[in-house]
């Protein structure tokens, strides 16, 4: 069968004092996210109108396509249309009844602004600022879930894992059901108590299994000791009306980034990722994919295993000024301009996780987002599927691709780079033993990251971005493993690095239909994209998120990703050392101040800002 991909991609022509809706063309992908907003009830308030207009960024997407009727497509992000309104962040919720051909904009009920009764009577309103982080997921009766985290950047915190429920089996509109507090997290300061983040969710659409319908979600979680975060499951027999929650990682330290399967017997398997401990004893650890497993619908698990061990591909480097680092980050989150784990503290930041200009400029002169390791994992649920197999994706370094990078920058430790590539591992006997991790798609230059599988109907389905048309060298040397993505190698900062020619990423998709022994490849996105856009931190640093989505149902399959092709580049006026000018900056009006330095940004929806989701959709 031929494969199409269907949708289009849609564009806006954006201005200094905000851009409407532009005209649709004739393209391999679609703007998801930048489209007008509408209430889940049909009403309006004051945010649903200025995220009609409004150019700010949406990142993190989720994606989900109905198992019962592929035309019914749901995505979500962490979306910042809301800030100027509301104060911070919230949960876009996006959906399509045509296929993806076309998308819906709205917010999940319960924003502080939110006048509608469903949305006042949200156990979210009023008890946090903030909501984001989405998961999706759809059970066999239209039924739609929709999860995430909630927070306030200050105390109390209440970090909390949410999850929302819609009915949609036919028609033009999902309806918005009840939200359901998962997990509360403690009223105080953030990352003090507990906080409640990385959240994945699983429904159980097994062909045979005796507890389809259940409802799962996993999570990790945060307190004061950064060394001690541990992986906790919850779970709803009652359709997400209630849960109970347990913790499932049990001895193993450092956990995060967790996912679910349900196989198509009921069968639930966990996964996550376990970070390297160089501790002695028992608490001693290398990198790996973890995953526990449960035979009666969640109730209990096993011991946490190992299914592969591997070389993480974590990007890092250290800041020049770590007490301006510090106190740059905690301000901006505090503003809802950074993520939530800036908000922890003031205190000098010497190990840098992205990188930027002015208080966020780190040694090495490289601007980069943040980007590390991370496990998907996934089963057949359907009678096509086998009861036994489960699949997983993560993103590690190539082994024997280690070199240095001649600078503080570093994918395996500061000063040391790596190539980045996508691995698959599987098990048939259910988790007896696992293959011997394998590369998707080899290839000789670039770095694939941000992965996500998806099994169904016999085929496995794979997404990730990827940077091997990046022109990621220098005329003076250097190579693509001592740069991060999208910057020129320089001998040393300053002047610092400057952006590439080309914009950076790609997103690529693979399927198999022969259980993961051969992929077939393709680029599904029509533009490439420039990831590090410097639209977080007071303009200083990028953040392109830290996952994309796949979703198949039968022969239609859903891709979603950040994407930055809307973004206006321009200017920062602040930095006359050439920060200012080096292709990694977005247009921002500053007024000077008579002492020589700039005040705020004046224009922040006119396009600078315009980070979006793009999906695509592939069917046979």
């Amino acid at each position: 069968m031929k494969r199409a991909l269907l949708v289009a991609l849609l564009c806006y022509a954006v201005a200094l004092a905000g851009a409407p809706p532009g005209v649709a063309q004739t393209g391999g992908d679609v703007a998801v996210s930048d489209q007008v907003y509408v209430r889940h009830d049909g009403g309006s308030d004051q945010s649903i109108g200025a995220c009609s207009t409004n150019q700010r960024q949406q990142n993190e997407p989720s994606a989900a396509v109905s198992p019962t009727n592929p035309d019914l497509m749901v995505s979500g992000a962490n979306d910042y249309c809301t800030v100027d309104t509301a104060g911070d962040t919230w949960a876009g919720f996006y959906y399509s009844s045509d296929g993806g051909a076309s998308w819906t904009n709205s917010l999940l009920p319960g924003y502080s602004t939110d006048t509608s009764a469903e949305g006042q009577d949200s156990p979210l309103f009023q008890f946090t600022s903030a909501a984001g982080d989405p998961v999706q997921e759809w059970n066999n009766d239209g039924k739609v879930y929709y999860g995430g985290i909630a927070f306030n950047r200050t105390q109390p915190a209440r970090g909390s894992i949410w999850l929302a429920r819609y009915d949609w089996d036919s028609g033009a509109a999902p309806d918005y059901e009840f939200t359901t507090l998962v997990s509360r997290g403690a009223s105080s300061p953030l990352f003090i108590g507990n906080f409640e983040d990385k959240v994945q969710l699983g429904v159980d659409r097994g062909a045979e299994s005796p507890h389809e319908g259940n409802v799962y979600m996993c999570w990790a979680r945060f307190n004061a000791n950064v060394n001690s975060n541990s992986i906790f499951f919850a779970r709803s027999t009652d359709d997400g009306r209630s849960f109970s929650v347990r913790r499932i990682s049990r001895t193993v330290a450092g956990s995060q980034f967790c996912d679910i399967a349900a196989t198509k017997s009921g069968d639930v398997y966990v996964g996550w990722r376990q970070f390297e401990n160089t501790g002695r004893g028992a608490r001693a650890q290398d990198n790996a994919v973890v995953y526990v497993k449960s035979t009666n619908g969640g109730r209990s698990f096993t011991n946490p295993r190992i299914a592969a061990e591997f070389t993480a591909w974590d990007v890092g480097d250290e800041f020049s000024n770590p007490e301006a680092a510090g106190r740059a980050r905690f301000n901006s989150c505090r503003n809802a301009d950074m993520t939530p784990g800036a908000c922890r503290s003031p205190e000098p930041q010497i190990p840098a996780r992205d990188c930027g200009d002015g208080p966020l400029v780190c040694d090495s002169g490289y601007v980069f987002h943040r980007q590390a390791s991370q496990i998907r994992i996934t089963a057949d649920p359907t009678a096509a599927g086998d009861e036994d197999s489960v699949y997983v994706v993560y993103d590690g370094s190539v082994p024997g691709s280690e070199t240095p990078t001649g600078s503080t920058y570093g994918t395996i430790e500061s000063g040391i780079g790596s190539q980045g590539a996508v691995y698959f591992t599987k098990t048939n006997n259910g988790g007896a033993t696992w293959s011997d991790p394998e590369r998707i798609d080899p290839q000789s230059e670039g770095h694939q990251y941000f992965a996500d599988i998806d099994a169904n109907s016999g085929s496995l389905h794979a997404v990730w971005q990827d940077s091997r048309n990046d022109l990621a060298s220098g005329p003076d040397g250097g190579d693509f493993r001592t740069v991060p993505v999208a910057n020129v190698w320089v001998p040393s900062n300053p002047p610092g690095s400057v952006s590439t020619e080309t914009t950076g990423l790609d997103t690529f998709y693979a399927t198999s239909g022969d259980d993961g022994d051969s992929w077939a490849v393709e680029m599904v996105s029509t533009e490439s994209t420039m990831p590090q856009y410097e639209q977080f931190g007071d303009r200083d640093v990028p953040f392109f998120g830290d996952y994309n989505y796949v979703s198949a149902s039968g022969d239609s399959v859903l891709m979603t990703w950040t994407d930055q092709r809307d973004t206006i580049a321009g200017d920062d006026p602040r930095y006359a050392d050439g920060d200012g000018t080096d292709g990694f900056d977005v247009l921002q009006c500053r007024a000077p101040n008579p002492d020589g330095s700039f005040g705020p940004d004046t224009c922040p929806n006119a396009g600078g800002l315009n980070q979006n989701i793009y999906g695509a959709v592939i069917a046979d």
